[in-house]
């Protein structure tokens, strides 16, 4: 119908109705575009809003299981670090017991969980990372997607060659037939076997790694990157209760 009437009107060289005409249409199209993208940055909005607080929550939820792990591990080497103690010095021998023996027995084992909240793999895969518009917040997303890729490489690389120290040396380490409670080790004749000492040492450095460079620092970074999101929303970082259980345990001992 518009066509039609700027048709007429330039025949009719009505050049002032053309040129309103012109102009109405320009207007009409501006509108449209306007109000289009208008539509289209508030379904973005909509759908970061959604993003964020699915990635708060898993974080919410992760944080408190990441705790607990790092906690395990950390017992455990400590258990680790005081017959590294006794082997360097000869002091504390009487305090060494069936719990050392087990973190000993167990201290090959790095089979805890690497957390990555399923979000952030959408977000990256689908290209809506884009779609978060702080850009420190942005960053940190990414930053996160590459230390957890540069961690899961790590408890890689200790894991190659790793060695059980009952296999090799059953008559110093005996991991018990029901419980790890029930391991028993000759310590001191752990001492006077300096081949145990060197596979020992070996595994206890590697265990330090997994627990500060694994464990430890993708709670940290739960942490940070939970403290982010929730800022963002206007939050403060409300970490879930712990209902993992016995999940982590179950996981390092069936490795």
């Amino acid at each position: 119908m518009l066509l039609r009437r700027i048709t007429e009107h330039v025949k009719a060289q009505n050049w002032t109705a053309v040129a309103l005409d012109f102009v109405i249409v320009v207007t009409g199209v501006f509108i449209g575009i306007q109000v289009a993208n208008w539509n289209d940055g508030r379904q973005d909005r909509e759908t970061e809003t959604q993003y964020l607080a699915r990635l708060a929550q898993e974080l919410s939820d992760m944080a408190p299981k990441a705790e607990a792990a790092f906690a395990e591990v950390s017992e455990r080497h400590e258990l680790i670090a005081q017959v590294r103690d006794y082997f360097a010095t000869g002091e504390g021998g009487d305090a060494l017991g069936s719990g050392h023996c087990a973190a000993i027995g167990r201290s090959h084992i790095f089979a805890g969980v690497i957390f990555y909240p399923p979000t952030i793999k959408e977000l990256i895969g689908t290209g809506r990372i884009v779609l978060v518009r702080d850009p420190e917040l942005r960053t940190a997303i990414l930053a996160f997607d590459q230390a957890n890729e540069e961690i899961s490489q790590l408890r890689e690389d200790i894991q190659i060659d790793r060695l059980p120290l009952a296999r090799k040396h059953p008559d110093l380490v005996n991991n018990g037939i029901m419980n790890w409670e029930d391991s028993a080790c000759d310590y001191d004749a752990m001492v006077q076997s300096q081949s145990f000492l060197n596979d020992f040492s070996d595994n206890s450095r590697r265990y330090i790694a997994y627990v500060n460079d694994v464990q430890g620092l993708q709670f940290e970074l739960i942490k940070s990157l939970g403290a982010k999101v929730a800022a963002s929303r206007g939050e403060t970082f409300d970490p879930a209760p712990d209902q993992s259980g016995d999940e982590n345990t179950d996981n390092e001992e069936n490795s």
